[in-house]
């Protein structure tokens, strides 16, 4: 078992629709934070983007950990999350390639970009 992920197991991501837009709120089963130091943690979580069951939780941890500026609506932070009227989340996991690319780019570039850069 891959020990570096660890962290990100028993972190769910949780979706509210608000008055601006999209609000992710972190569930951590396990209520453990990243201990790591930033950079290493950063270089983790752009690894996770390529899991389709964890990346929701390293985009958005990325989002958090790096500062980056943001939209919330019509995605968030390129992330497309589709709401239905009855609070049912769908998010597709096939953009965990791009969004992976995406931040990829952002780790890469010196010095980091204020947003992240965009998509194909």
């Amino acid at each position: 078992m891959n020990t570096t992920f660890d962290y990100l197991t028993g972190v769910r991501v949780e979706w509210e629709g608000t008055e601006v837009g999209l609000l992710p709120i972190l569930e951590e089963s396990d209520s453990e934070a990243i201990t790591e130091p930033k950079e290493k943690a950063v270089r983790d979580l752009i690894n996770a983007l390529s899991n389709k069951e964890l990346f929701v939780s390293a985009h958005v941890l990325l989002t958090q950990i790096s500062g980056v500026e943001h939209e919330a609506f019509p995605t968030w932070n390129g992330l497309k999350v589709e709401m239905a009227s009855d609070g049912t989340v769908t998010i597709n996991a096939d953009q965990r390639h791009d969004l992976a690319r995406r931040w990829e780019r952002w780790y890469q570039t010196e010095p980091r970009p204020k947003v992240l850069p965009p998509g194909n």
